[in-house]
């Protein structure tokens, strides 16, 4: 899903992890909940770019296709455990409870799979009486930034490709205000411009679309319920 950097590992999850946590202090953008309900539409989509899941009428599905190679672009053993997790449920259950469950470890699980592959580290807090632990800091700067740039200079050139629009995609759906995006926020806001943004995702996978709607309404949910922590 889209070209990538010696520094950038080409899946979903690790990208928009990335742009949640602040390249210096690690210090995450958005609330526990919802940086979780993000990475858990990440995770997602994910399978569903490798082509092992779908959405069926607001279902998660298996395909019936093999996962590839963990060695293949975009696959990964987080991506194999997430798989083993809807091959287990017996019945196939809505896409809002998937984010629902994938969410609460999915900070975590991508967090480990980052620091694996060289990005982050994790520091853990001197007061232990605070509810977080620590923070996950990114190895380079620059390297933790590119994402977000990335994102907005394919945005703002026209030149998006699905990987691309999937982070866009996610940023609208938890609110992410990224300093990198400040060029592009008008596509956020504006619902015309944004559907004509996203328009190239229906002709990739309708699925990734389908997906980026459920993210929203259930981070919605969560705001309005108060369930942001």
């Amino acid at each position: 899903m889209g070209d990538i950097g010696r520094t950038r590992t080409g899946r979903l999850a690790d990208d928009f992890f990335l742009m949640v946590h602040d390249d210096l202090s690690g210090r995450p953008r958005l609330s526990e909940r919802i940086l979780g309900l993000g990475l858990a539409g990440a995770l997602l989509a994910e399978l569903i770019a490798l082509g092992v899941v779908d959405i069926e009428k607001n279902v998660v599905r298996l395909t019936g296709y093999q996962m590839p190679a963990v060695d293949s672009p975009g696959a990964s053993e987080l991506a194999e455990e997430v798989l083993r997790d809807v091959e287990a449920e017996a019945s196939s259950l809505p896409v809002q409870d998937w984010l629902a469950y994938l969410c609460q470890l999915a900070p975590e699980r991508v967090g480990r799979r980052l620091e694996a592959a060289g990005l982050v580290y994790f520091k853990a807090s001197a007061l232990k009486a605070l509810r977080r632990s620590g923070r996950w800091i990114p190895v380079d700067v620059h390297s933790a930034g590119w994402p977000a740039i990335d994102v907005k200079l394919r945005i703002y050139n026209g030149k998006a490709d699905p990987h691309t629009l999937m982070l866009f995609g996610l940023a609208r759906a938890t609110g992410l205000k990224h300093p990198s995006l400040w060029e592009v926020e008008d596509r956020l806001q504006d619902p015309v411009v944004w559907e004509q943004t996203l328009r190239p995702l229906v002709a990739f996978n309708p699925a990734l679309l389908d997906l980026l709607g459920h993210t929203e309404a259930v981070v919605g949910s969560a705001i309005t319920s108060g369930r942001i922590s």
